[in-house]
């Protein structure tokens, strides 16, 4: 597989970006009680998630790594509105959730919403408020009317995104529907010269895996271009809660003079 996407890589021989948006749509929207996909959306006990710790860690690594950089962006919990863009299961939810007076979790797939939903209130909160879109339109969350969002979270989504635009996309609707002064907390995976893992763009339905992703300054200045001021980034070079490597976790701040 890593031959053949080098060969297209070469060649630019990529599929267009409708096609992979609408194979990404359907791809997701499969029988959730397959437990690999479960799995890979992050479900509680699906796969390497019947470790109830390991899929409890993922969302707990990321608050924590949020208060870490807190001080530095000057960003403060509890805070109104969350937006977690692909909620998945809610393993960043039932973190998430207690913190804010509003958490929307926005997906591709009904099943994943009843699930985050499921989780949120199984953990005593009733604020997660699901928005469903068509992952060939990401844009019709702008007509939900959302704004004023203290903190966009989207973690272990972007590798998955149908091509490098498309998140490009995804990164100005968050710095659209961020307050002034708000957190988009974005992880990636990262591409250099050594690890071969340039951007797919092709066969999503075949593995949908490395679809998306960028050098780590590529995603830093196109942050700045489209308004972002750049706080921090992350580096996990193997995160083992999900038993892969080259992980980058950016700190982008919507700051608005």
């Amino acid at each position: 597989m890593n031959v053949i996407n080098k060969m297209r890589n070469r060649m630019q021989y990529y599929e267009n970006e409708k096609k992979l948006a609408t194979d990404n749509h359907e791809y997701w929207n499969k029988d959730y009680s397959d437990a690999n996909l479960a799995q890979d959306a992050h479900w509680k006990h699906k796969g390497k998630f019947n470790d109830i710790h390991r899929w409890q860690s993922l969302g707990k690594e990321h608050l924590e790594l949020i208060g870490k950089y807190a001080s530095a962006l000057n960003f403060q919990l509890p805070v109104k509105q969350i937006v977690e863009w692909g909620c998945g299961g809610g393993a960043n939810a039932v973190h998430f959730a207690p913190l804010t007076e509003k958490f929307i979790g926005i997906d591709i797939t009904p099943d994943s919403l009843a699930e985050c939903k499921k989780q949120i209130l199984d953990h005593g909160y009733d604020n997660f408020h699901p928005v469903q879109i068509n992952a060939t339109f990401p844009e019709a969350i702008l007509e939900q009317k959302i704004k004023e969002v203290d903190l966009f979270l989207c973690t272990y989504v972007y590798e998955l995104f149908p091509s490098p635009n498309y998140g490009l996309n995804i990164l100005k609707i968050a710095f659209e529907i961020l307050r002034n002064g708000g957190i988009a907390f974005i992880q990636i995976r990262y591409c250099d010269n050594r690890n071969g893992l340039r951007p797919k763009r092709w066969g999503y339905k075949l593995q949908p895996y490395n679809m998306t992703t960028y050098t780590l300054e590529e995603f830093w200045e196109n942050s700045k271009n489209y308004g972002f001021e750049p706080g921090g980034i992350y580096l996990k070079p193997y995160q083992p809660l999900v038993n892969d490597n080259y992980y980058a976790y950016y700190f982008l701040k919507k700051n608005v003079v």
